[in-house]
């Protein structure tokens, strides 16, 4: 119930600390909690988060076949690797460009999309 209640606030402020979760706790719903139950459900809202980001990190090969559908003669990169055999895709290198965002929370990074003349001065994308 706690780590519902308090999931969108621990979800923009990460570094929420334990504490202040058990003095709202006291403040808005009227009970008293402990420290562990603080953690547990703070831990619970995180674990939820890198659940989101996995499958939305999952989506971005969806997002390279649908570019390419829509916009045949694209060129669409996405240079992963893996650490062992059994670990996650990562990206294998942090990139710096002109344009990009950057991705929050368990998977920091930065996305970026590079826009640049080829021989035949057309321009087209590199992500």
């Amino acid at each position: 119930m706690i780590a519902q209640h308090f999931e969108a606030t621990i979800r923009d402020h990460p570094k929420m600390k334990l504490r202040e979760i058990q003095i709202i706790c006291a403040l808005e719903m009227h009970i008293n909690v402990s420290i562990d139950c603080c953690y547990r459900a703070k831990k619970i809202v995180k674990d939820k988060m890198v659940g989101n980001h996995k499958e939305e990190f999952g989506q971005l090969w969806d997002y390279a076949h649908e570019l390419r559908l829509k916009m045949p003669g694209s060129i669409i990169k996405m240079v992963v690797q893996r650490v062992t055999v059994d670990s996650p895709l990562h990206f294998k290198r942090s990139l710096i460009g002109l344009d990009g965002c950057f991705l929050k929370g368990p998977f920091q990074s930065e996305f970026l999309t590079v826009v640049r003349n080829d021989a035949n001065n057309q321009m087209f994308p590199i992500a």
